[in-house]
């Protein structure tokens, strides 16, 4: 991609990173709820934008649908959980069908333990932070979670962002799960930036990974 092309995209990446900041800096002030829950699904609403435009074709649409169904699902966990539950889940599934539409043609013994330890151990971790928080929450959530960041990690995507980044999102959901409800604290505080840092992460990964193979076809 040209210098200028890029640059000119980068403004929603800024502005994705501003509003985190922003809504970090505001969640426990006196703005009115309805103004916190649009700024925390704002951010990654706007690293959707900025994924469409880096790259253009079926695969980041489908990325930004992923990231836009988080920010609202995320944003909407505390107040309706049962939709903002299942806009996650709804997200991961989409997720999952991107990486497979790129899964790797042989995947070496290491990243097969490593993704069958992620399809497995993903539902436990979200079932016993249900459990613990004394909440439900829907069974194919974590499977689906599991699934998508196990294709991330066997796709043809850099590991260490994309997967990594995968990894991350996980830590996130089950530290939101785990707090639901629950009074401020700091293991709350940090489920959401994990979130967000995880998606940022595999978002990057992935437009900067189409771009390359663009320019080099």
């Amino acid at each position: 991609m040209p210098r200028r092309a890029l640059i000119e995209r980068r403004p929603w990446l800024v502005a994705s990173l501003a509003c985190a900041l922003a809504w970090l800096w505001l969640q426990d002030s006196a703005v009115p709820g309805l103004y916190l829950i649009a700024l925390q699904a704002l951010p990654l609403l706007l690293l959707g934008v900025y994924a469409a435009l880096r790259h253009k074709g079926n695969d980041t649409r489908s990325l930004a649908a992923m990231l836009a169904l988080q920010g609202i699902g995320g944003a909407l966990i505390e107040t309706a959980p049962l939709i903002g539950l299942n806009l996650l889940l709804l997200a991961y599934l989409i997720g999952l069908g991107l990486f497979m539409a790129h899964r790797r043609a042989v995947v070496d013994s290491s990243r097969r333990a490593s993704a069958l330890a992620l399809v497995l151990g993903t539902p436990l971790l979200c079932f016993f932070a249900a459990d613990r928080a004394g909440v439900s929450v829907p069974v194919f959530l974590g499977l689906a979670l599991g699934g998508m960041t196990a294709g991330a990690w066997i796709s043809t995507f850099p590991r260490g962002r994309v997967g990594l980044g995968a990894a991350v999102i996980v830590a996130g959901v089950v530290l939101e799960i785990a707090t639901l409800g629950a009074a401020p604290s700091v293991v709350a505080s940090i489920a959401w930036p994990l979130l967000y840092l995880g998606n940022f992460v595999l978002a990057t990964g992935i437009t900067g990974e189409l771009r390359m193979r663009q320019d080099f076809e």
